[in-house]
């Protein structure tokens, strides 16, 4: 039995896309795989999934570390130092 499956192979390339960036390879990479020249081409071929965004917000939330409660401030002599100039 057929599965009847109406798509173009245009539509296999955009699958292919997103799912190189859903595996997290590189854009550089993906440029040469997809045969693009621009990040902009990149952009309109892959396209991110409900599912790669929740489970993205999911990293997130499960890091105790690496997010800032809050900044601390710089002031004076320790902006100079810590190469802070605004």
């Amino acid at each position: 039995m057929a599965a009847k499956v109406n798509c173009r192979l245009h539509d296999w390339r955009h699958t292919f896309c997103t799912k190189l960036g859903e595996a997290r390879v590189l854009e550089r990479t993906m440029l040469d795989i997809m045969g693009h020249m621009s990040a902009k081409m990149l952009q309109r071929y892959s396209h991110i999934r409900v599912k790669a965004r929740r489970e993205a917000i999911a990293a997130i939330e499960s890091r105790e570390v690496g997010v800032p409660q809050a900044f601390p401030k710089v002031t004076g002599r320790e902006s100079l130092e810590s190469g802070v100039t605004h």
